[in-house]
């Protein structure tokens, strides 16, 4: 005798937020459960959870009605396009389950039945209505993968300071010379660096291109004056090496991280994906062999090849090329340390600009000191030691042309060595070949 099953007419709907990127946006799942089944289905929505204002986070997602709270970026959009998905689903179920709701629903006919309704209307948004931080939520989408994380934090942040500036001004009423100009008043009043002045405007041009604005109209433009950066000179590079650093292992760990960025000329960026593979031997023209760094830069992507003085061979064997992770601001306070052990005092003038007015800032050279100022003193340091022969700097510093790879590369490499190598003796001097303790 055959056993009858009844169907209660009942479904749930629940939202899960799933596979945060890059910026901590969320992708949103609609999951549905009915009959013993259950119906998927991700609308393609990005939530941010929460957000920090100030020192306080705010909640911007109530998992139990499902909804943004109106803090939300574009929350009043984001919240209708939920409600139409729940809405789509409990149509397509009722229609399954017949009048008095008693027909099985599984989620093989909810697939059919969702697919074959009938698309509603979209409503397009015009690029000039969205506000700075719905562009840069796209524009993060899109190039997710492709750009370097911190290139899209940076983007993330600058959209922040626009935002907490001018909440929700739609993109298209934000960029007009006259709100530019007011920005600019902004930043300046606020003593923004120029440095920083120059990426907000960077910004309001990719802003710009995104609405169709010309990006190269003047009053989108800011020249930026840059104030001296720190280099050492030869005496305190090696009281640096010379340093007594005692028992603390993360002084010294930080020492050799900041020698060798020195030493390869490279960002840090690039050292932190240093791998003993990428060391090889270079045959110069006495036949002798030189050891060599091969990588690829991280901000440019050229190729570079790069003969090695034995300080750096050392400090890499010691890490088996390998040198432990750290933010850099960890890594700034561990070198500020290590520069006031080496009695570091040069008074330097780590001088503001902002909008093309200097405050002068006199202090000690170990209190300014940083990661980037390894970049710094390899480039002033050969350019000085080899008579100011640009090229040597700019080739330990990676500024060569995309096309020097491959067999070319490898030459200029070989031509390179014996010099770049002398130019290394006479910066290093005892500390050329030795250990450092």
């Amino acid at each position: 005798m055959p056993v009858s099953s009844t169907f209660h007419n009942k479904l749930t709907i629940r939202a899960y937020l799933r596979r945060p990127n890059a910026d901590g946006y969320y992708h949103v799942r609609l999951i549905a459960r009915f009959h013993g089944d259950e119906f998927s289905i991700s609308p393609g929505i990005l939530i941010l959870p929460k957000q920090k204002v100030g020192r306080k986070l705010v909640q911007l997602w109530e998992p139990k009605t499902r909804r943004v709270t109106d803090a939300h970026p574009n929350a009043a959009a984001i919240n209708a396009e939920l409600l139409k998905c729940e809405t789509d689903i409990t149509e397509a179920f009722h229609a399954l389950a017949g009048p008095l709701g008693k027909q099985q629903v599984t989620s093989d006919a909810m697939w059919k039945k969702m697919l074959a309704k009938d698309a509603a209307p979209v409503v397009v948004v015009e690029p000039v209505q969205l506000t700075v931080l719905e562009h840069y939520a796209q524009w993060a989408a899109e190039n997710e993968g492709i750009l370097s994380t911190s290139y899209l934090k940076q983007a993330k942040y600058l959209s922040g300071q626009l935002h907490d500036w001018k909440p929700k001004l739609p993109v298209g009423e934000l960029l007009t010379e006259k709100m530019v100009r007011a920005w600019q008043q902004h930043l300046v009043r606020e003593e923004a660096a120029d440095g920083s002045i120059a990426n907000s405007f960077k910004w309001l041009r990719t802003l710009a291109g995104r609405i169709g604005v010309n990006p190269k109209l003047p009053w989108l433009k800011y020249k930026e004056v840059n104030a001296a950066q720190l280099d050492l000179t030869r005496d305190e590079l090696h009281a640096l090496l010379r340093a007594d650093l005692g028992a603390d292992e993360r002084l010294q760990q930080e020492r050799d991280r900041w020698m060798m960025q020195l030493l390869t000329g490279r960002r840090y960026s690039d050292l932190t994906v240093l791998r003993p593979e990428q060391l090889t031997e270079l045959t110069i023209e006495d036949g002798s062999r030189v050891p060599a760094l091969r990588h690829h830069q991280q901000k440019v992507t050229t190729e570079v090849l790069l003969p090695l003085p034995p300080l750096a061979i050392r400090i890499g064997e010691r890490w088996n090329w390998q040198l432990p992770a750290m933010g850099n601001r960890q890594r700034n306070v561990l070198l500020k340390q290590v520069a006031k052990a080496a009695g570091i005092t040069r008074l330097f003038n780590d001088a503001k600009i902002s909008g093309g007015k200097v405050t002068d800032n006199y202090r000690p050279a170990w209190e300014i000191i940083g990661t980037h100022t390894a970049r710094h003193t390899a480039g002033s340091l050969l350019l000085e030691v080899s008579g100011g022969d640009e090229s040597l700097a700019a080739y330990v510093l990676g500024h060569v042309q995309g096309t020097t790879t491959g067999i070319y590369a490898k030459d200029k490499a070989r031509r390179i060595a014996p010099l770049l190598l002398q130019a290394w003796q006479k910066v290093l001097g005892e500390f050329y070949d030795t250990d450092l303790v």
